[in-house]
């Protein structure tokens, strides 16, 4: 009899283990948490952002240092986002601030030499794929 109880209590055991697994693995990560993420790294940069950008005629070496740092802080943040609606929006938003970033290092590294359509372009870019996370995030 306690041989009998012991394996019943096992069996259920193992079911509420199984199930507590499979709800962890059903559950994923919500919308909501994935937009948090995101926008942890750019609230946390945002200031030191716009200061930056708006003295990249007297400082271009600043802005472009700005930029990066906030490119890599959303980079890490998209890597944390698993959510299957919001990660395709956030890598295409990681995609265009890296290449804002890169476009902005080649200004801070010789301003007469950089391609002003190639950095216009590359601003308009993250604010498209911004506008479409946020639309998303909303």
């Amino acid at each position: 009899m306690l041989r009998a109880r012991t394996k019943t209590i096992s069996i259920i055991g193992s079911f509420a283990v199984a199930g507590l697994l499979l709800t962890g693995c059903a559950g994923g990560q919500s919308k909501a948490d994935a937009c948090n993420e995101l926008n942890k790294s750019v609230e946390s940069l945002q200031d030191e952002l716009t200061s930056s950008v708006s003295n990249l005629s007297s400082d271009p070496s600043a802005a472009s240092d700005a930029i990066d740092k906030l490119a890599k802080s959303f980079s890490e943040s998209t890597g944390k986002v698993t959510n299957d609606e919001v990660k395709p929006a956030a890598d295409k938003a990681n995609k265009a601030i890296t290449s804002m970033a890169d476009e902005f290092g080649k200004y801070a590294d010789d301003p007469t030499a950089a391609d002003p359509t190639a950095l216009s372009e590359s601003a308009t870019d993250v604010q498209t794929t911004f506008s479409d996370l946020a639309t998303l995030c909303n």
